[in-house]
C-alpha cells in the first residue's frame, strides 16, 4: 500500500466514548486495579505500508528517521531491530516499509484527556509487530484528513509539523469516526510509528 497523502463540534458522548482505555476489565469497575501489561499486537500486518522516500533526518541513538516524500511530506519513524542504521545516511533515497501510528484514545473540540486516564494508558508497555516495545504518546493535533473506510484520521501539529496518519483499531471508536470534521483540533494518546525496514532504493523519484 503506497504512502497516501491527506486531502465542528462534536458531541459530549463521541468525546466521552472515545477516551475509555483499552484492555479496562469488569474488575477495574469493581475498584479493582487490573496489572499492566502489553497491548500485543495494536496493528495488524494488512497495515504494512511502503514509502518511496529520501531521508531528511537520523537520530542513531533513538532510532528516529525523518523520511521525505516526493511532494515534501514527511514522517517519522522509529526503526526497528532489522534496520541497518549504520548502512544509512541523511540524503539516501529508500523504501521504507512501516506500521502506521494506532490511536488508542481521542478527545474531540472542547474536551481533553483526562490526565489520569493519560498516564495511565502511556505507563503501559505496547508490544509491536516482531515483539517491539513501543513508547504511546500523548498529542494534541488539528485534522487535515479523515478515512472512514481505512478507519484511520491525518492530524498535524498547529503550529506545523509532519502529517501524521492515526490508525483507529476499536470498533466503538470506529462507528464515530463520521462525527469528526476536518478542521476540528482533537487529543490523543497514540503508538510510535515503527518501520520494519529501510532499504536503500533501486531509483530515485528526487
Amino acid at each position: 500500500m503506497a504512502y497516501r497523502l491527506p486531502t465542528t463540534t462534536i458531541a459530549a458522548a463521541f468525546a466521552a466514548a472515545l477516551l475509555l482505555p483499552l484492555g479496562h476489565s469488569a474488575m477495574a469497575q469493581d475498584g479493582i486495579t487490573p496489572q499492566a501489561s502489553p497491548i500485543v499486537s495494536p496493528v495488524p500486518l494488512p497495515e504494512a505500508l511502503t514509502l518511496h522516500a529520501k531521508i531528511t533526518a537520523l537520530d542513531p541513538n533513538s532510532r528516529a528517521v525523518t523520511l521525505t516524500g516526493a511532494s515534501g511530506q514527511s514522517v517519522t519513524i522509529i526503526a526497528g531491530p532489522d534496520v541497518r542504521l549504520d548502512q544509512l545516511k541523511v540524503g539516501d533515497a529508500v523504501n521504507a516499509k512501516y506500521y502506521r501510528s494506532v490511536a488508542f484514545g481521542v478527545a474531540g473540540p472542547g474536551s481533553t484527556a483526562p490526565d489520569d486516564g493519560s498516564a495511565e494508558l502511556i505507563a503501559r508497555p505496547i508490544q509491536g509487530p516482531g515483539g517491539v516495545i513501543l513508547k504511546l504518546t500523548r498529542i494534541s493535533a488539528t485534522v487535515v484528513g479523515i478515512d472512514l473506510p481505512d478507519h484511520s484520521i491525518d492530524v498535524v501539529d498547529p503550529s506545523g509539523g509532519a502529517v501524521r496518519t492515526l490508525v483507529v483499531t476499536d470498533p466503538g471508536r470506529i462507528a464515530l469516526l463520521p462525527q469528526l470534521n476536518v478542521g476540528d483540533t482533537v487529543t490523543a494518546v497514540v503508538s510510535q510509528t515503527l518501520a520494519v525496514s529501510i532499504t536503500p532504493a533501486p531509483k530515485s523519484w528526487f
